[in-house]
């Protein structure tokens, strides 16, 4: 099985359901790999394979997320997925209040496939025509690459930037865990550094490397 990551921005949100719907992959686009999705090449997969395609985080087989709702794959754009995140565990309610968090300060997060290739284009192989999606994952927040959900981050490395954003999360619904590891990510902030000092981390560093220890604890 590979893997290709999709930085998405979200088609809908719905809190009070759970509910995301959110893009897994772009048609007519090459990406990283110098793939090109074509259309139609998620119909098979789709129609035949649905009832095992599962919703994962960070394509970890025992962490389930939730349950695929629809696979809309006549969408211009790519494919398009509606997920019903299962909000009564910690894991997939805190994933689900990080996209949200990302949503409302206009950035954006990162969606991740697990397939197989099924046939490409005899004619120009990098064209994609089918494939077996076995799964999709959401990527933790914040995880290797600084902020790796972020597409644009220059508008919060500044120090109260970050703070600006930190704080709105510790005012989520997160699970007990996640709470205490905001709170200890807000104090490390929390005194602005004085003018000659040259902080030992920075404080976008400091943010990653608290949430990387967090999620290697879940």
């Amino acid at each position: 099985m590979e893997f290709k990551q999709f930085s998405f921005g979200l088609k809908d949100f719905d809190e009070s359901q759970g509910i995301i719907k959110a893009y897994a992959n772009a048609y007519d686009f090459k990406d990283s790999d110098g793939d090109i999705s074509v259309k139609g090449s998620f119909d098979k997969t789709v129609t035949e394979n649905r009832k095992r395609i599962r919703v994962l985080k960070d394509h970890i087989p025992t962490i389930s997320l939730g349950v695929p709702l629809e696979f809309d794959t006549t969408d211009p754009y790519g494919l398009l997925t509606t997920t019903k995140f299962n909000l009564k565990k910690e894991v997939s309610r805190d994933m689900f209040y990080d996209i949200q968090l990302l949503k409302e300060n206009d950035l954006n997060a990162e969606l991740s496939i697990g397939y197989e290739v099924v046939k490409r284009d005899e004619k120009n192989l990098s064209r994609i025509t089918e494939y077996k999606l076995w799964e999709y994952s959401f990527l933790s927040s914040w995880a290797a690459n600084e902020l790796s959900t972020v597409q644009d981050i220059k508008s919060i490395k500044s120090h109260y930037g970050i703070m600006e954003i930190i704080t709105k999360a510790y005012d989520k619904p997160y699970s007990d865990p996640r709470l205490k590891q905001i709170e200890s990510i807000l104090l490390s902030l929390d005194k602005e550094p004085s003018q000659g000092d040259t902080p030992t981390l920075e404080p976008m560093e400091l943010i990653k490397q608290a949430f990387i220890n967090y999620n290697k604890s879940k």
